[in-house]
Order: C-alpha cells, then structure tokens, then sequence
C-alpha cells in the first residue's frame, strides 16, 4: 500500500512540477525572425512598473512598422499552451507562438482562435541598439503604431 501511495505522490507532484514550469514560461519570445526571402519582423520586449510591453518591428521595400502588440488571447484560454498577440491598427495582423516552440512565431490573419500565415523562424536575440520610435513604442502605456517610408517612397 505504501509503494502505490509514494507512486501516486509521484506523479501528482511531477504534473504539478510540470504545470508550474509550463505556466511560468513565457510564450512570446522577443527577438529576430526569418520567414523566408527578405521577410524578417522583430519583437522587442521592455519590463515595465505597469507590465511587460512588446513592439513589433517589420521592414520591406516599402519602409518600416513599428507597432505595439496587445494580447488577444491569453494562454489560459487556449488549453494549447499558446498566446496570441494583436498587432495595433492592423485588421487582423497577429503573431502566434507556442511556449514549447519558443524558437518560432506564426505571423498571419487570425482565424478563430488561431493565427493562419508563415511560419518564422528565430535567428537572432534583438539589436539592443533602438530607433527612437521604437523605444517611444516601448515607453508608452497606449497604443501605438508608426510607419517610416524608405527613401524611394518619401516624396
């Protein structure tokens, strides 16, 4: 009777274990992501008194957004250890990452409770050198979003 009391005692305490660290691990990874060709987008994180902000940094031909991100669904909704991450003023434009695959992100439109798009892969930690929209972006405690035009499109 003792060896099945100290299994069960076992195992209820590497669930509990494992439900703890999984719970404490942060499911949006800050960093540079490749998705292919010259798609690139970062994810920058500051610690806050107010909480942990996050801005996205996404560059093409046509110039740069910066834009911050505000959690649409919590990983305690999901039941698939995963959060989704809005971007501001952009439809549906989301971000998506598994806390058990921090090494990648699903950049796409969220449909349903899931981001539908390109699958980045993380390729480096983020410059800590920033652009002074980029850290405005992540001082504000209000929305925030700004597009800079390259040169060939500034007129």
């Amino acid at each position: 009777m003792k060896k099945v009391f100290y299994g069960i005692a076992a195992i209820a305490l590497s669930f509990s274990s494992n439900f703890v660290a999984v719970k404490s691990a942060q499911a949006l990874e800050a960093g540079s992501y490749w998705g292919g060709g010259s798609r690139y987008i970062s994810i920058f994180k500051q610690t806050n008194p107010t909480g942990d902000r996050y801005c996205y940094s996404g560059s093409s031909s046509n110039g740069t957004m910066i834009t911050s991100l505000h959690l649409k669904i919590p990983r305690y909704l999901t039941g698939i250890d995963y959060e989704v991450y809005k971007l501001h003023e952009a439809d549906d434009l989301s971000i998506q990452q598994y806390a058990f695959q921090p090494d990648q992100i699903i950049f796409g439109d969220l449909v349903g409770g899931f981001v539908r798009g390109l699958v980045y892969k993380r390729e480096r930690d983020v410059d800590t050198e920033r652009s002074p929209e980029l850290q405005e972006c992540l001082n504000s405690t209000q929305p925030y979003s700004k597009k800079i035009l390259s040169g060939r499109d500034r007129r």
